[in-house]
């Protein structure tokens, strides 16, 4: 008589094909968390303009007795509808860094330390952006226009902060008529940079700006 054995079930092939997937998916995931690349950390970085010292702004007592405002100020097209800062190369090129940015619009930055310094002078009574205050009638209102804020490079190949601005400053005082009493350009000496350190090109442009405020204190109407 013969007898036959039973091995038990053979696997299927459904069985075979779902394991052999399973180890598939199983391998590829180990793979995969060994060649994703590892996160790094965003090379961007943001600079503001900085003001004059503290310590040149703080007045204890009454000063002068102008009253002045300063309006938006006006920067060419290339500075306005970019926050990154600008190196120029030659006379008709500009090259952007894109991992060095102005934390905040350029032109509100500018206005801003302008009014600090004029609120240092001793001339000055009070200094003010808009919207102005309709409770103080303003003697004078200054109007700015930046021509250069950037880095770029002197005649001597040497990297330089470069600053320029025309300003004007407007009589509103009774009789006036609004005219426009005083116009200057202003260049700030070149002060010179590493060319990769930008908090120092930003620190002499700030610098830069302060000595166009001081200028402007310094030619605003008896």
């Amino acid at each position: 008589m013969k007898t036959t054995t039973s091995l038990g079930p053979r696997p299927g092939r459904k069985n075979i094909l779902g394991a052999g997937l399973a180890a598939a998916c199983f391998a590829f995931g180990l793979s995969g968390c060994s060649i994703l690349p590892k996160p790094t950390e965003d090379p961007t970085r943001y600079y503001v303009l900085g003001s004059a010292p503290v310590s040149d702004l703080v007045v204890s007592a009454p000063k002068g007795s102008l009253h002045l405002g300063i309006r938006a100020v006006d920067l060419p097209i290339y500075l306005r509808n970019n926050r990154t800062l600008v190196i120029r190369n030659g006379a008709n090129e500009i090259r952007y860094q894109d991992y060095a940015r102005w934390a905040e619009p350029l032109d509100q930055a500018v206005q801003r330390a302008i009014r600090d310094r004029l609120q240092a002078s001793d001339a000055v009574a009070s200094a003010e952006v808009a919207p102005f205050s309709t409770e103080v009638h303003r003697d004078f209102d200054v109007i700015v226009h930046v021509l250069q804020c950037e880095g770029g490079v002197d005649p001597q190949g040497r990297n330089t902060a470069q600053f320029s601005a025309v300003y004007e400053i407007l009589d509103l005082r009774e009789g006036g008529g609004h005219p426009s009493v005083v116009r200057k350009s202003f260049s700030a000496p070149p002060a010179q940079w590493d060319g990769k350190d930008f908090g120092v090109l930003t620190a002499k442009l700030s610098e830069a700006v302060s000595a166009l405020g001081s200028d402007i204190a310094a030619n605003l109407p008896k």
